[in-house]
């Protein structure tokens, strides 16, 4: 393709967006170049030269079975959140938390009906059957969807559930109906905060807050820790939230009083 062909340059990158949407979902499996034309319906012959184009950059990679996402994406990812600062102000904020710093903390942000986790700080006592750094889970089974969407108008909830007659389940007790999700957000409202009991990982309990005024246009944030249910008694669930609540403030304003309580306990 001539870079002097405007007319299809948008059009190639594009296709080129839709074969990293395409690796990225097969989860690790390689694809052949068949395959993803198959997927995409595109000519398999422009498909092998994007894919080849995709290769030389760094973007995909290609071994005998096929193609994968390649490094380069992850540098890309790493260099973008270090720029915003309020990712940075997380893992500080983490690091200084007397609980949280031995603990597993994320950032997540509401994406239609999924989050989307963009920051994991892993403390010293990581726990790792939880998500990851670009991981996507349904928002009604996780304590971070569920701390965000208590924060919307229950109209714009409701218009965001409709036709849904089912929600997913990650476990068998994962809320499944829109009016038990309704009640679980009402709860989350007046309690403050939200949690996944069990509903994305069986003996594994989060606790999540939003975060004001962290945003981007109009996708809103929280914050979540994890524990084993086991260990999750009363003292330390009350610990966890108060030191998520300052993370959160520090987050939204470095000289909000919950962040000076987080600092201070270093």
């Amino acid at each position: 393709m001539s870079a002097s062909d405007s007319g299809s340059l948008v059009p190639a990158i594009i296709r080129a967006a839709a074969i990293l949407d395409t690796l990225a979902a097969a989860e690790g499996e390689r694809l052949s170049v068949s395959a993803i034309a198959r997927s995409l319906a595109l000519p398999k012959s422009s498909t092998a030269n994007l894919c080849a184009s995709l290769e030389e950059t760094g973007l995909i990679t290609r071994d005998g079975h096929g193609y994968a996402l390649g490094r380069k994406l992850a540098e890309l990812g790493g260099r973008y959140l270090s720029t915003v600062d309020q990712i940075r102000d997380f893992y500080e904020l983490c690091r200084r938390a007397p609980l949280l710093s031995r603990e597993t903390v994320r950032v997540a942000v509401l994406d239609g009906l999924d989050v989307l986790y963009l920051a994991r700080y892993d403390g010293t006592q990581p726990l790792r059957l939880t998500a990851s750094i670009g991981d996507r889970f349904p928002a009604t089974c996780t304590a971070t969807g569920k701390a965000i969407l208590s924060t919307l108008p229950p109209a714009v909830v409701s218009d965001r559930l409709r036709g849904g007659q089912a929600l997913p389940a990650l476990t068998e007790r994962s809320i499944t109906t829109v009016p038990g999700l309704l009640a679980e957000l009402a709860a989350t409202r007046e309690r403050g905060y939200a949690v996944d009991d069990e509903e994305a990982t069986i003996g594994v309990v989060c606790l999540a807050v939003p975060v004001a005024g962290f945003r981007t246009e109009s996708a809103p944030f929280a914050i979540s820790v994890t524990a084993l249910k086991a260990r999750l008694d009363d003292e330390l669930r009350e610990g966890l939230l108060a030191e998520l609540r300052g993370v959160a403030a520090g987050m939204e304003n470095p000289l909000q009083p919950g962040a000076q309580r987080v600092n201070a306990a270093k």
